[in-house]
């Protein structure tokens, strides 16, 4: 009998404890792109993208854009000339003074967009 209490004393800390130990769920946003062009700068943290470039995070989602670099260093994307943009999700959204050159930055860290 007291066998059995400790197989089923020790099953039930098993199974509190791996709430205990379970890893934290990762809150970065994940990128997920592919373009005709992929050059990635290690040195620098950045990836450039050209050609028909397809982008998505948790917050936006876009096709065919000309251009992307994704700036590790600065937490940017910057995108020129997109043609199918999305906002899913952004915390800010603003527009420039002067916005006609179809630049659009977007912050990962700060969730921001804004049309240039």
């Amino acid at each position: 009998m007291k066998r059995l209490f400790r197989i089923s004393g020790a099953f039930v800390l098993l199974l509190i404890s791996q709430n205990t130990f379970a890893q934290e769920k990762q809150s970065e946003d994940k990128i997920e792109y592919k373009g005709d062009n992929v050059k990635q700068n290690a040195k620098e943290k950045t990836i450039i993208l050209q050609g028909n470039v397809m982008l998505k995070t948790k917050n936006i989602s876009l096709g065919n854009a000309e251009k992307v670099t994704i700036d590790e260093k600065n937490s940017t994307v910057t995108i020129y000339n997109p043609k199918d943009f999305k906002i899913l999700q952004a915390k800010t959204v603003s527009k420039t003074a002067q916005s006609n050159k179809n630049i659009i930055v977007y912050n990962t860290k700060e969730e921001t967009i804004t049309f240039q």
